[in-house]
């Protein structure tokens, strides 16, 4: 009896430590940081700057090119555009 107590005890501890990291958004993740580097780089920001920021932001293996290429394909700069994309991920 003894030993279910403690291995649910245990569990319970594992879960509430565990808890956090599941729930928790990528916090690295904010377009926000993307279009403040533009917005730095001197680009101004509109509707076409934050959905290519937005998709920067986004957690899967596309953010990035997809972030990269529509800024390209509006007229920001490659190196500027790199940035705020990387500013989108980390």
């Amino acid at each position: 009896m003894k030993k279910k107590r403690v291995v649910g005890v245990l569990s319970a501890m594992f879960v509430a430590a565990a808890l956090p990291m599941v729930v928790a958004s990528p916090a690295s993740a904010d377009q926000g940081d993307c279009q403040y580097s533009l917005h730095q780089a001197g680009y101004n920001i509109g509707p076409k700057v934050e959905a290519a920021c937005k998709l920067g932001a986004d957690f899967n293996p596309a953010a990035y090119p997809g972030c990269y290429w529509a800024l390209v394909n509006i007229g920001v700069r490659l190196g500027a555009a790199g940035d705020a994309c990387y500013a989108a991920q980390s």
